[in-house]
């Protein structure tokens, strides 16, 4: 009977590894749970089948022992790797740089800042799917939409998934048959076919479960932030940040690669940060960066301080956000940015003791990990978010998570605002300095256009001399504005100036501007 005991709970051990992929590393704390698990099943069965032996109590003392070492291992493995006595270390677990001024994005560059949020996403690629009637009864789409630069373009991408353990027994000769692709700034969702299907995803089962599939080709790793991206090509991959506990036992989580597997084959690759694929987005996900950057800016001046004086403590923004019963919640939350073929976060920085306003913002590269941040007061997301909501509170639209970028040397916050079905339908461009400066407008280039009147400096302006083809004076909400043709047919638009009164067409002109936006020289 004792063989058989033992025989049983190496099968039930051989589950929990099966079932739950527990890391092969002293550094994994669920591990230690096992042993300890299994040396308390090993003392209760040598309990029931040598009670009654001559030497049980000395057998008795030798499983305490182990025991009580296992206990103080993890105690003091638990201490060694405590924020109490790493306090500086904790604090420099990302790469951080304080720079005088981060390069927002200009408001030229809107293109490449995807200001629809994942739930507006989801609305658009649920739609799409649902038109898909060979598609709709057996897949879903995930619920994880994953921004990314797709050819130097922001679009969120999330794959289909299978429905329950049924339609995968039906379909897992097949796979899942493609993804969602979404292009924000076009407002609208795609469906992309994938013909060899994709058959290593996280909702399939067995040897084909996406999880279970990098675990049993990299046991020893840790691994988490699994999450679907495409190639520049568009074929479609998993990718797993790797990282290790680089302080005491189990302590200071620290990114060190990605894997990454190709979701049709499940070829698999394991990269460091030094050669992660150029087409690669995601390895530090905002979440991670959040918290380790609030790690930083509560420790940087010591444990002690974080607690008692709390001088200098900094931490990203917050802000609310609704579940589906309409209660509100606060969590963090980011804008978005492509530049160099790269997805860059945004978020604000506010003090600890006094998150009413934002100290400053920091910019992020979600592959690399580096972070920038840049002190400045300004009003806070949150704020901001509930001040263009206000504007059209008869309408009851929410607004987005706002990206903070350069109006003409004016920092600014430009979102979206959506209705209840999650749909875009206006656009919100709010002072960052002065929330009471503020424009709502159906569309983006208007709202720009409009907050831009009497705002427009010399920065990035350029002297042009034109001909005047057609000259209009139009009253908009209010505000005078004036409209030049040029003979080559570019359209300016600039503040009301009494001496463009004496401009006649077929005039000769010197203006300074951006292209767009012009004033006299």
């Amino acid at each position: 009977m004792k063989k058989y005991a033992i025989i049983l709970l190496l099968i039930i051990d051989l589950l929990i590894f099966y079932l739950f992929l527990p890391v092969i590393s002293i550094k994994n704390f669920g591990l230690w749970v096992i042993l300890l698990l299994n040396l308390v099943m090993l003392l209760l069965i040598y309990s029931i089948f040598n009670v009654k032996k001559e030497n049980y109590f000395k057998g008795l003392k030798a499983y305490l022992y182990i025991l009580g070492a296992l206990v103080l291992i993890i105690c003091i493995g638990a201490l060694a790797s405590s924020k109490l006595f790493n306090a500086k270390r904790f604090s420099n677990l990302l790469k951080i740089e304080t720079v005088e001024h981060v390069n927002l994005p200009n408001y030229k560059e809107l293109k490449q800042i995807p200001l629809m949020d994942t739930e507006s996403s989801k609305v658009l690629g649920n739609r799409k799917i649902g038109a898909l009637n060979n598609i709709v009864s057996q897949f879903e789409v995930a619920d994880e939409y994953m921004t990314i630069s797709y050819n130097d373009q922001p679009v969120k991408v999330s794959a289909l998934k299978y429905a329950d353990l049924w339609k995968w027994f039906a379909n897992k000769s097949n796979g899942i048959p493609g993804y969602v692709l979404v292009k924000p700034n076009d407002l609208n969702a795609e469906y992309v076919e994938i013909k060899e299907g994709m058959k290593y995803v996280p909702s399939a089962y067995f040897s084909q479960d996406l999880a279970r599939h990098i675990y049993f080709k990299y046991p020893f790793t840790f691994f988490d932030n699994v999450h679907f991206e495409i190639d520049d090509n568009g074929h479609p991959y998993y990718v797993a940040s790797t990282f290790d506990y680089t302080i005491g036992l189990f302590g200071g989580k620290k990114i060190n690669g990605a894997i990454v597997v190709d979701a049709v084959n499940g070829n698999i690759n394991k990269y460091d940060l030094n050669n992660i694929p150029e087409w690669l987005d995601i390895v530090f996900n905002g979440d991670y960066i959040a918290k380790y950057f609030d790690i930083y800016g509560r420790l940087t001046n010591g444990y002690f301080n974080s607690i008692f004086g709390q001088k200098g403590l900094v931490e990203s923004t917050t802000t609310t956000f609704y579940d589906s019963d309409g209660d509100s919640y606060r969590d963090n939350d980011f804008g978005y940015l492509i530049r160099d073929n790269k997805v860059l976060i945004y978020t604000g920085v506010t003090a600890v003791t006094n998150d009413e306003s934002n100290i400053g913002y920091l910019l992020a590269n979600e592959a690399t990990g580096e972070v920038k941040i840049s002190y400045f007061e300004a009003t806070d997301e949150d704020s901001v978010m509930r001040a263009a909501e206000g504007e059209v509170q008869e309408k009851g639209y929410r607004a987005s998570f706002p990206s903070l970028i350069d109006i003409n040397g004016t920092p600014a916050y430009a979102m979206v605002l959506k209705d209840n079905l999650g749909l875009v339908k206006m656009y919100a461009i709010v002072d960052a300095a002065q929330y009471s400066h503020m424009i709502v407008n159906d569309s983006l280039d208007r709202a720009i256009s409009l907050f831009s009147n009497g705002n427009i400096g010399n920065n990035e302006l350029n002297e042009k001399n034109i001909v005047v083809k057609r000259i209009e004076f139009i009253n908009i909400d209010g505000n005078s504005y004036i409209y030049l043709v040029d003979n080559n047919n570019n359209i300016y638009q600039g503040e009301f100036n009494k001496d463009l009164l004496l401009v006649n067409e077929g005039d000769s002109l010197t203006i300074l501007t951006d292209g767009e936006l012009f004033k006299l020289k």
